[in-house]
């Protein structure tokens, strides 16, 4: 019988011609009918977004490998419930995660079956698992990763901590997606803040350091102990059994909690160990409520409980998860283990390396290895490691350290510790030219656990999808969206004193800068002097209303590397990076009916700015302009002073001179005092104040403004010149000391400058106090003052017992006269 014959066939044809034709004359679906009917299935939230979009060029040609027909991908939100995350009880957690991973795969397949009886192809990978997992190790294992799709579907950013955070749920959702075979009449695109608020509780609890401070990530520091009991972690449990001796044996290498605990995954859904970063993570407007009325509250209900929860810790010998999790978790219990991430294919290794890489694990190491690989697979590859950071190029690139030829096969069986490097060395199937010493400072790079055992070689088939570690992105407070960062074209540079030059950037191709900001705020330079990354804020002295350029002004300090660098390297052409302006020390005439500017010395920059601004705005109130320099040589802009004058009634200028000397001058001799203050008008005490200068020059002018009746909530102040660590200097010279800091745990004593934290007077005597924020918000750097007294400017992560036991924020923390700390 012919297939057009059969029965089937004959009833059906002219339902299927009548299918075709709908298919044919529906080519596009109306993007608001898709996101309803997502809501109309379950889901809280959804978006839209084209195969073609830039943004999801990594996973694209996988995508198109499995669905060809793919045009659109839909993209689901499901909110889960805060509180049983957010407990230490992990059987609690899990049941949440596992409920809404079920939820999420339902919607989406409701949907999918909406679009098939419509005539619409469509196909909803899995939430979470089930995954492709013969392509693991090496290659990922996932059809459709969620969250690329859904920040470019406008449902969120990353998050540092690396989890989509939704502006409304914060990052207590669950995502999905629905492959589409049409077209949508609009998409959706990214929103343009990310909800992260940086508090860094995330950091301060990870039980492994895999979230760094600035924004960097450990793979396999998280992928060992959360997912202990997934993918690699199972691989490692049934490797230890087969490799005991017997029961007795066993029990030494996995004890009885571990063994009910992996029964509990194999029978209920595998288990996440902690996910302690979502846990205590406050973004999202449905969520950020409680955490700013009462973040004592949170720090001690939520994320107090979790860093001091009795627990295994899981870690790979060697790696840094190791070394934070012995360091930071006295209460946890570390367990060194394997994570079966072993590489089965040398693509698979150059893939994987940089999640696998341990980056202080380098000790120093700086140096640039060729590996040409051979046999079953024929490869070339250079990999420098410089500057605890890892890079990897097709091809042998520039002159190496170490070259490695190696059979493939060979080579990584030998990572797997399941083939010996001196036989492979004698029977030449791997050769090494180079120090070999350089070859194992590599290897610790990279730790593994023990030797594994001969097993039946099954390859991964390779993934097409493309490595893109994701950057996190933070937010300008000057506009409350993302914050730019890329690079400026060094226009001009003027000469304004002696010692004093104003550099002014615009962007290369001319233009608009990027970027808004206030005046007096900071620009933040991203520089490499020497080989070491540097990062230099300066204070912006051009006005926000010039929107064709921005300047800093700054003076040549001997001991200074960026401030030297700028005056006497950097080029008219040059292309610096930049992070866009920050700060809080602005003044834009809403903040009060009339300001006084008090700067000395350079600290006239952000001064600058606002008189700049104030009269390029025509602002209407009063402004005193009170100036301390060391002598007229040294008086910073002031042809263009008098200018400013002339165009501004309201603006006053007062500028003493401490040691004029020789030079002509009739104006004010001394010093910032409280009769010149007071000199600035009657109204001053109704006044804000604004004080930048050095640090001591600032404390006498807060003081006497005081003294005259100014309240302290009206003065603001920012400081340069202070001390801080630089990590091309061998020390740092201080000309006023407040007093010393004993480390009574560390047995170890430092000098502590007028005006620097704890914090920093421990990293420079190499005493270890833990830190995420350094703003005085996560907590992690609490520690108990024994003796002496401190200020503090901020203490919002100490509840009033911590205060009542005598604890403190080391990051906070400012000595007045000699102390002792519990460190």
């Amino acid at each position: 019988m012919k297939l057009e014959d059969h029965p089937t066939v004959r009833r059906l044809s002219g339902r299927i011609q009548g299918a075709q034709e709908q298919q044919q004359a529906e080519t596009v679906l109306n993007g608001a009918w898709l996101r309803r009917l997502a809501r109309d299935c379950g889901a809280d939230d959804a978006g839209l977004v084209e195969i073609a979009r830039p943004g999801l060029d990594p996973q694209r040609e996988e995508i198109l490998r499995n669905y060809p027909w793919t045009k659109s991908l839909l993209s689901l939100v499901v909110r889960m419930a805060r509180e049983p995350v957010r407990g230490a009880p992990r059987s609690v957690a899990n049941l949440e995660f596992h409920r809404a991973g079920h939820q999420v795969n339902e919607i989406s397949a409701a949907v999918v079956a909406k679009l098939e009886a419509r005539g619409v192809r469509a196909v909803n990978p899995s939430m979470g698992f089930p995954m492709e997992m013969y392509q693991t190790p090496g290659h990922a294992i996932w059809v459709v990763s969620h969250k690329p799709v859904a920040v470019e579907a406008g449902l969120g950013h990353m998050g540092i901590h690396r989890n989509l955070i939704h502006p409304r749920y914060g990052n207590f959702v669950l995502l999905g997606t629905v492959l589409i075979d049409r077209e949508a009449s609009d998409y959706d695109h990214p929103i343009d803040y990310n909800p992260c608020l940086e508090c860094k509780l995330c950091v301060a609890a990870c039980p492994v350091g895999a979230i760094g401070p600035d924004g960097s990530f450990n793979f396999s520091s998280c992928f060992t102990h959360n997912y202990r009991e997934f993918l690699g972690g199972f691989s490692d449990f049934i490797e230890q059994v087969a490799d005991a001796r017997d029961a007795i044996d066993y029990r030494r290498r996995i004890n009885e909690p571990e063994t009910a605990s992996m029964w509990q995954s194999l029978t209920y859904g595998a288990n996440y160990k902690s996910a302690y970063c979502m846990a205590v993570c406050p973004a999202g407007e449905d969520v950020v409520g409680p955490y700013l009325r009462d973040k004592q509250r949170h720090l001690k209900e939520v994320v107090r409980p979790l860093q001091e929860r009795p627990e295994p810790v899981y870690v790979v010998p060697g790696s840094d998860a190791e070394a934070v999790a012995r360091r930071k978790f006295k209460n946890k219990t570390v367990k060194p283990v394997g994570n079966g991430l072993r590489a089965r294919s040398i693509a698979g290794l150059l893939n994987f390396m940089p999640f696998v890489f341990q980056p202080n694990q380098t000790r120093g190491l700086n140096a640039t290895f060729h590996f040409t690989f051979k046999g079953a697979e024929n490869r070339e590859a250079t990999i420098t490691i410089k500057n605890r950071t890892l890079d990897i190029k097709n091809g042998l690139a520039g002159k190496p350290d170490v070259h490695v030829i190696a059979d493939a096969k060979t080579w990584l069986g030998f990572l797997a510790k399941e083939k010996s490097l001196p036989l492979a060395l004698i029977s030449r199937k791997i050769r090494i030219k180079g120090n070999p010493r350089l070859l194992l400072a590599f290897g610790n790079c990279f730790p593994s656990a023990g030797a594994r055992h001969r097993q039946v070689e099954i390859l991964p088939q390779p993934s097409r999808l493309r490595r893109e570690p994701s950057r996190y992105q933070k937010n300008d407070p000057a506009t409350g969206k993302i914050r730019w960062r890329g690079t400026l074209t060094l226009a001009e540079i003027e000469e304004v004193t002696h010692n004093v030059k104003t550099f002014r950037f615009r962007p290369r191709d001319g233009g608009e800068i990027p970027f808004d900001y206030l005046p007096g705020q900071f620009l933040t330079l991203h520089l490499e002097l020497r080989g070491i990354p540097t990062k230099r804020s300066y204070t912006i002295s051009s006005t926000p209303t010039w929107r064709d350029r921005i300047e800093i002004t700054v003076k040549r300090e001997d001991h200074g590397l960026v401030s030297r660098w700028l005056h006497d390297e950097l080029s008219v052409g040059d292309q610096v990076e930049v992070e866009a302006p920050n700060g809080t020390f602005v003044f834009r005439g809403e903040e009060a009916k009339s300001v006084v500017l008090i700067g000395g010395g350079v600290g006239i920059t952000p001064m600058m700015s606002v008189a700049r601004y104030l009269t390029e705005t025509d602002w209407s109130g009063k402004v005193h302009l009170i100036l301390g320099f060391r002598a007229p040589r040294d008086f910073i802009f002031r042809e263009e002073l008098v200018k400013l004058q002339a165009r501004n009634a309201n603006l006053r200028v007062t500028v003493a001179m401490s040691r004029p000397g020789d030079e002509p001058w009739f104006g004010v001799a001394g010093r910032i005092d409280a009769a010149l203050l007071s000199s600035a008008g009657p109204d001053i005490t109704s006044a804000r104040a604004h004080i930048c200068g050095p640090p001591p020059m600032m404390d006498a002018v807060k003081a006497a403004l005081i003294g005259l009746g100014v309240p302290e909530t009206r003065i603001k102040t920012e400081a340069f010149g202070t001390i801080k660590h630089d990590p091309t200097a061998k020390g740092n010279a201080s000309t006023e000391i407040a007093g010393k800091v004993v480390f009574q745990a560390s047995d170890t004593a430092a000098q502590a400058p007028v005006g620097v934290p704890i914090l920093d007077v421990a990293d420079q005597a190499g005493v270890f106090i833990d830190s995420a924020c350094r703003s005085g918000t996560c907590g992690s750097c609490r520690v108990k003052l024994l003796s002496g007294n401190v200020k503090m400017a901020v203490e919002d992560a100490l509840t009033q017992e911590d205060k009542a036991e005598g604890y403190i924020l080391a990051c906070q923390a400012k000595i007045r006269g000699d102390v002792k700390v519990d460190a």
